[in-house]
């Protein structure tokens, strides 16, 4: 008996000294004076960049200047694009921030460009767009109690557009009984802000179904910002392999069904945009220019 009153003793001696200890802590706050945490933008960036999206990134940072830790409940955030509301969430993950201490929120966020268009149809024609981040970020505090504190960051992100190849022209320029040489034109279009440069273009060019050639183009070619450019591909057909149906099919005079497929790579002169690669599939009627 003795003993376990030693033991409840022994307890109610540290839980005294622990609320004296906290008591002193509070105390000492209250003289202080409370003070609201502060919550400042370390960076806000474009992250990626793609035709498809774009990746934002924003990093904060929460101080505490009190000599208490406090408890960070967690935040929400509204992004505006153009002023208008696009996408808004919150975070409730609880964070421990430090006596006289420091602590980074970071928030990375992607943006489809099918989303942002079928949102807001006047971007499509927009090369970029102003964004708006707010943050509002809730503490626990003692004295204070609840304390939100709101925070905005603005910046410009592009207005990525995949750029459009379409068919041109096919012109004949010789035609024998073992071969033909003609020339393919195509147009690219650049609808974007910055320029594209063409590097590469790998093609399979089909005549009334029937192939006609594949090949790698490495010829670059430079389109400006809201430019066009063309695209001529030599083709040389060679009777013996390709067969005397495609002769036949030169030479008539009826309008010709093609299919065009392949691939571009390009270019930017946005560095973090970086080299694309854009399949594309064409396809329809044209005459042969003789």
């Amino acid at each position: 008996m003795k003993k376990m009153l030693s033991y409840f003793g022994l307890a109610m001696i540290l839980l005294s000294a622990f609320m004296l200890s906290s008591c002193a802590i509070l105390e000492g706050f209250i003289k202080e004076g409370a003070k609201k945490p502060e919550v400042s933008f370390v960076d806000a960036k474009i992250s990626g960049l793609s035709l498809n999206a774009v990746d934002l990134l924003f990093d904060l940072k929460i101080q505490n200047p009190n000599s208490v830790g406090l408890n960070l409940a967690g935040f929400d955030y509204d992004l505006l694009l153009n002023g208008n509301p696009f996408v808004n969430g919150n975070q409730s993950k609880g964070i421990e921030i430090p006596s006289q201490g420091e602590e980074k929120i970071q928030l990375p966020l992607t943006l489809k460009y099918t989303d942002i268009y079928k949102t807001f149809q006047n971007l499509r024609e927009q090369g970029a767009s102003n964004y708006q981040m707010k943050f509002g970020f809730s503490f626990d505090v003692p004295v204070l109690g609840a304390v939100r504190i709101p925070v905005s960051k603005s910046g410009e992100i592009p207005m990525v557009k995949i750029p459009k190849l379409s068919f041109g022209s096919l012109k004949l320029d010789k035609l024998n009984l073992t071969g033909a040489d003609l020339k393919l034109s195509l147009k690219l279009n650049n609808p974007n802000i910055f320029s594209m440069i063409l590097s590469k273009m790998q093609y399979d060019f089909k005549l009334n179904g029937q192939n006609i050639i594949s090949g790698l183009t490495e010829k670059t070619m430079q389109v400006n910002e809201k430019g066009e450019g063309m695209i001529e591909i030599p083709v040389s057909v060679d009777f013996i392999t390709a067969g005397r149906s495609v002769y036949k099919i030169l030479n008539g005079d009826r309008a010709l069904d093609y299919q065009l497929g392949g691939n571009l790579d390009l270019a930017t002169s946005l560095p973090i945009l970086g080299n694309v690669n854009l399949p594309f599939s064409l396809s329809g009627s044209t005459d042969i220019i003789k």
